[in-house]
This record gives structure tokens, C-alpha cells and sequence, in this order.
């Protein structure tokens, strides 16, 4: 059986075990994850962080003092899938089909879980002998903000799982002819409920209501239409990449005319114009509102729980702020906090590794090396939060998202598939993710 058999057998086992978060019930795919390792005799270790819920971790240690890089950590848990009727195939089938492997999860990120799990089995068989350790992490947790994954981990073991270096999701994605992401930064994300307060009184009369939920609808509009401040710093390394004409260039790059920009590739390139709005301000997105007690009952209570992405440096203070002059005269309203324990996270703030550091240059020379001379990697402040931040802010480590997704899968497909439906990876980008994962090890630890 070949790597590449492996890592597709492993993967469909993996989509097949639905690890949904919540609940997650990861320790299903880490005991799978386990049984391969066991196969092959390599050593490793399972964390129980909660009933059913853990963390794998294995290391082949440095025969020296270099660097040590981490491949991980890769989380197995799943979001769920809202209509499974709208999906060509199960969505947790792991069918194979048109030479893609098909089932939530399978891009985010169960084939770099695989990918690294099985370049780790095989460098560890052949003997591979790194100047700094090499640790491989698979955690539980990442879609809700790693209580139970990496934050536990951190905080219960953090001797075994410090890394100078951090290899995890996501990157790879392809952005026109030989240009290929990695990730080297993340905005923030804060999940905050906005509440109103009415009176209840009878349905049947409600002239001058004191009604929670109009005031709540009226919240969502402010907030639907507010134009944050742009900030541009971010997205200058990005198109410096691209290939983008010098005029185009010089709009997204100004403040001034970012906002111009954007709407202008909107009519041509959504997908693109919603990643550079995205690079360039604070983000406010409303996605869940609940109010009211009965259909005959003046509201006396009203939510919406909002998804707030801020760039590196945008505060805790900051972000309140935004949202005070977004509401505007509603304001004195609406009351901001968190949202509940149970329903998300604890706010994570933005955070960047250099973009010029030895293992940024391995992973340039592998992708020429997997993929062609012309290839080449431009550097992306990720829209989205992984645990790479934790890296990141504990430590100050260089962590990178990295794969490689072959020229089937372009950025747009990949994107609408992360979290939504018909979720697949091409056979071909599990081979080259794979087999890059290993030559990043064998070039950066030599």
C-alpha cells in the first residue's frame, strides 16, 4: 500500500467517524488515529481532556539543539451540516467520487490531520534523524475554540507541546497561475450577544410597544450597514503577490480607494472581493437572533449574537467602541457581553509570524520542488481564527498554515466548500499536501 492509500483509507475513516462539534466525541478519530500509529509501531500519547474528547501527541526527538517544528495541530472535530439533502453525496460517506474524497471535514482540515499524521509515521520508520524535535499534535476542539484541543493542551502540558515552529491550516489555496497562499497571520474573532430590553404587555396593542425585538431587528440593520474604518496594512502584502495591474494594485492599497476597489471586482471575482473586505477593517456579521416568549406577547427580551473578525491590534477596547458607534442612538439600548459558555468562545485577538524565516523559504523551495519552478508562495492574513493563535501568543512562535491544493480546486471553490456543502478534497491535493509535509520536515530539520 502506498502513502497515498493510506492517507485516502485513514481519511474516509476519519469523515466516517462525524466527529460534530458540539458535542465532538473526537476521541473516536484520535483512537483511529491511534490504530494507524499502533501499525506502524510508532510511540505516542493520548490526553483525555473530557469524557470522550482528547489529544494525540507524538515526537521524534532532535539529535541536536535546532529548531523545533511542529506538524499540528490538526483538529478532528467537524461543524455540523445544517441540510444534508442539498449535498450530490452523504456527507459522511467518505465516498470517493470524480477522483475527489467527498464528507465534512475533508478540507477543513482532515486531510492535513492525515497528511501530517502519516508524513510523521513514515519519517519516524525510516530512521529520519532532525537536528530539533519534531512533534506532531492532533487535537480536539478547534471549532469552538479549543477548550478541550490545544488551549487544554497548553495549559496542562506545555513543556511536551512548546514548538519554535508550527506548521498547521490553512494555506496552499491557489491564486491564479503559479501563486499559492500560506497563511502567516489570523484576524481575531469575538462571538458577542447584543440584548434588548422591552416591557411585556398584551400582542393586540402594540402602538408605542417597549418591544425588545423591533429594537433588536432595528440593531441588526445599524449593524448590516455601519462602514468600519479600513485599514490597509494587510492586504499591501497580499497583493504585492498577485497578479494584479499597478492601478488595481494602488486602489486596494489606499484607504482611500480600498472601498472603491472592492466593489469594482465584486462584479467580476466575488470570492476575491469578500477576502479583501475582509482583510481591510473589523467585521460584524449577525448570525443568530432569539426573542420574545409567545407570537401574542409584546417581547420583553431580544438577542443577537454577532461574529466580530478584528485585524492585529484591534483591541478588546477597540472592537467596543466600533460597535457603540455602529448602534449609534441605540446604543443606551443594547447591551454587549459575551455570549454564553455553552454557545462560544473566548475572544481571540489578531495575531502575525514574520513572513521571512527559514521555514518560510523550506516551504517555498518544496512547492517548486512538488509543483514547478514558477511556483510561488504570497503571504495571507487569514479572515479566519485557528490554533495557530495559541502558538502564536503564547510563545511568539512561527506558525504557518500550509498545504498545496492542485490546479482542481481554485481559492473560490475551496472557500464556498469550508463549512458549507459538497465539502471534498481532490485526490491529487492529499497527495501533494502529503508529500510536501514531509520534505518540509526533511529539508527544515536536516
Amino acid at each position: 500500500m502506498t502513502l497515498l492509500d493510506e492517507a485516502i483509507k485513514l481519511l474516509q475513516e476519519l469523515v466516517q467517524n462525524s466527529c460534530v462539534n458540539p458535542p465532538g466525541n473526537e476521541m473516536k478519530s484520535i483512537q483511529s488515529i491511534a490504530r494507524y500509529l499502533d501499525t506502524h509501531e510508532i510511540r505516542y500519547e493520548i490526553f483525555e481532556s473530557a469524557p470522550n474528547r482528547g489529544n494525540l501527541f507524538a515526537e521524534i526527538e532532535g539529535s541536536e539543539k535546532g529548531p523545533s517544528l511542529m506538524l499540528g495541530p490538526g483538529h478532528v472535530d467537524v461543524v455540523p451540516v445544517e441540510d444534508p439533502s442539498i449535498w450530490a453525496v452523504p456527507p459522511f460517506s467518505g465516498e470517493i467520487k470524480d477522483d475527489y474524497i467527498w464528507g465534512r471535514g475533508t478540507v477543513d482540515m482532515l486531510f492535513m490531520v492525515v497528511s501530517q499524521v502519516i508524513a510523521f509515521t513514515h519519517l519516524w520508520k525510516e530512521g529520519f534523524r532532525p537536528k530539533g524535535d519534531v512533534k506532531l499534535l492532533i487535537v480536539a476542539d478547534e471549532e469552538a475554540a479549543g477548550k478541550y484541543g490545544t488551549k487544554w493542551m497548553i495549559e496542562n502540558y506545555p513543556d511536551r507541546i512548546k514548538s519554535d515552529y508550527v506548521v498547521s491550516e490553512m494555506g496552499g489555496f491557489r491564486m491564479g497561475e503559479g501563486l499559492f497562499l500560506y497563511q502567516y497571520g489570523e484576524k481575531g474573532g469575538s462571538w458577542l450577544r447584543l440584548t434588548a430590553k422591552g416591557t411585556e404587555q398584551h400582542g393586540s396593542m402594540p402602538y408605542q410597544a417597549n418591544n425588545a425585538v423591533e429594537k433588536i431587528g432595528n440593531a441588526i440593520v445599524k449593524l448590516s450597514q455601519y462602514d468600519a474604518p479600513v485599514d490597509t496594512t494587510y492586504v499591501k502584502l497580499l497583493v504585492e503577490g498577485l497578479p494584479i495591474q499597478g492601478v488595481q494594485k494602488r486602489l486596494i492599497s489606499s484607504n482611500l480607494t480600498v472601498n472603491k476597489a472592492i466593489e469594482i471586482m465584486a462584479k467580476s471575482n466575488l470570492e476575491q472581493a469578500k477576502l479583501i473586505h475582509a482583510l481591510t477593517r473589523m467585521t460584524i456579521s449577525p448570525n443568530l437572533v432569539s426573542g420574545g416568549t409567545k407570537v401574542n406577547v409584546v417581547a420583553g427580551e431580544a438577542h443577537v449574537d454577532i461574529d466580530v473578525r478584528s485585524l492585529p491590534g484591534q483591541d478588546r477596547e477597540y472592537i467596543h467602541n466600533l460597535l457603540q458607534d455602529a448602534l449609534g442612538d441605540l446604543a443606551e439600548d443594547i447591551d454587549i457581553g459575551p455570549v454564553p459558555e455553552d454557545a462560544g468562545s473566548e475572544p481571540s485577538y489578531g495575531n502575525a509570524s514574520e513572513i521571512d524565516t527559514p521555514l518560510v523559504t523550506v516551504m517555498g523551495d518544496v512547492l517548486k520542488e512538488l509543483v514547478g519552478n514558477d511556483a510561488t508562495l504570497v503571504p495571507l492574513l487569514s479572515p479566519g481564527v485557528t490554533d495557530c493563535r495559541f502558538f502564536r501568543l503564547k510563545w511568539n512562535s512561527q506558525a504557518y498554515g500550509f498545504s498545496i491544493f492542485d490546479d482542481r480546486l481554485p481559492m473560490g471553490e475551496v472557500m464556498a466548500m469550508i463549512h458549507g456543502p459538497n465539502e471534498r478534497i481532490s485526490i491529487g491535493s492529499l497527495d501533494l499536501t502529503l508529500r510536501g509535509y514531509k520534505r518540509i520536515v526533511e529539508q527544515f530539520c536536516s
